[in-house]
């Protein structure tokens, strides 16, 4: 197999082996090579597959138990397809506002002349050929609005199903990256992150020195581009990101105990954006949370219909009974819940971006959200999803809205800072 090398320069240049290209196997007649139009984008998650246009590309539980055939359909469901599963069979509320799946999810489509080969192949649907990865169908996700934008995979309560398409990255064996509030982490295979020690300090942490123990490269190891290894000190060899010597952490020792230290650093592969100047963070009973500048909670409000479709209902335009079903008529709502206004002349930043908020958010409970003629407000935004904060907390760190739901199809959940929760 042979691989492309897609370079992402977000900061710095990533060297990323993608697979894009294959070669048939040895018992073929000639040499067949994939053509899939996409490219790698570096976002806050790790390194995704995007179409050509950077548009970030997305696979679907649904279809993990129909190989060759995709879950997403362009017919919009009226019900649930189990009359047996839950509580029955599950309308659709507003079903002339329902959208199909593939209205909110259009399927990645290979052009006629395309070719398959390695990890990458079709399947067939109705509109044509659909782009696979790995046997998977991929898609993109209309929540996106630019290159990097990952929108589509805010998975957070009960809202499970649409996942990114991670790219394959380069990193010595037994590593991964995991998210956290400083970005991604260099980590062990348990999601252990890995530490160097700062320069020219000894550890104020009594038992770091004679626990943390050096990274091992194995003799046969080779590594590329920020990789290198290192002589440890006693002549075993070590792994060293950008020249810094790595360590890990023994299990007895908390991610707490060694940052209060402030002579081991976690290893940072790619650093966050972090959050606006207007957006602070509060400890709270399930870790730390966003918050306004005054120290109130931050939410947003997720959905997904009932009939088991992939699809989404937290779009403008979408069935109001899914916020009257947890807040009440249109003013009850608009007072319990309000979105939080962005100060005139503020900009995206990162993954939090300013958008239009409708103020009520609607008018009619068995009417659609965003109706016309509702006035409209400039309002914080995270991975495209407006937050709003809860009438009921008072003190900073209250999260009395928290996981507020209807069944487990739509609510509110507190915007939790990425590994910093209770259980991180």
């Amino acid at each position: 197999m042979t691989e492309m090398r897609v370079f992402v320069a977000i900061g710095w240049a990533f060297a990323l082996a993608v697979p894009a290209a294959a070669s048939a196997g040895p018992n073929s007649t000639g040499a067949r090579t994939s053509t899939a139009p996409v490219r790698v984008e570096m976002t806050e998650e790790g390194a995704v597959f995007a179409t050509a246009s950077g548009m970030t590309l997305y696979t679907y539980s649904g279809d993990d138990g129909t190989p060759g055939k995709s879950q997403c359909l362009s017919v919009p469901r009226t019900d649930h397809p189990d009359p047996t599963a839950g509580f029955g069979r599950y309308p659709v509320p507003m079903a002339n506002a329902h959208k199909a799946c593939v209205q909110k999810w259009p399927p990645f489509m290979a052009d006629a002349n395309a070719s398959a080969g390695g990890d990458w192949s079709f399947i067939s649907r109705p509109e044509g050929k659909q782009w696979t990865y790995q046997g998977r169908p991929l898609y993109t996700s209309i929540k996106d609005r630019k290159a990097g934008d990952i929108n589509g995979a805010f998975n957070i309560g009960q809202l499970r199903g649409w996942r990114l398409a991670m790219a394959p990255v380069s990193l010595p064996p037994g590593l991964k990256l995991i998210r956290r509030a400083e970005g991604l982490v260099v980590a062990t295979k348990n999601d252990r992150p890995v530490y160097t020690p700062a320069a020219g300090r000894r550890s104020s942490c009594e038992r770091c020195e004679e626990l943390f123990r050096p990274l091992a490269a194995p003799a046969i190891a080779k590594v590329t581009g920020d990789w290198s290894i290192v002589d440890a000190g006693t002549g075993q060899r070590q792994y060293a990101f950008k020249g810094q010597p790595l360590f890990a952490a023994p299990d007895s020792l908390s991610g707490s105990e060694t940052a209060a230290s402030g002579d081991w650093h976690t290893v940072v592969y790619r650093k966050s954006a972090g959050a606006p100047a207007d957006v602070s963070t509060r400890l709270s009973v399930i870790g730390e949370v966003y918050a306004d500048a005054a120290g109130k909670t931050l939410y947003v409000f997720t959905c997904s219909t009932p009939v088991g479709d992939g699809v989404r209902c937290d779009d403008p335009g979408e069935s109001a009974v899914y916020w009257s079903a947890l807040c009440g008529e249109a003013k009850d709502c608009a007072t319990r819940w309000r979105p939080y206004i962005a100060a005139p002349g503020s900009r995206d930043h990162g993954q939090w971006t300013v958008v239009e908020v409708a103020d009520p958010m609607f008018i009619d409970a068995l009417g659609i959200t965003y109706p016309p003629g509702t006035p409209r407000v400039k309002a914080w935004a995270f991975r495209g999803r407006p937050v709003y904060t809860y009438f009921k907390d008072k003190e900073p760190g209250d999260i009395w809205g928290h996981s507020l739901r209807w069944f487990a199809f739509s609510g509110f959940y507190a915007l939790q800072v990425p590994g910093r929760g209770l259980l991180d």
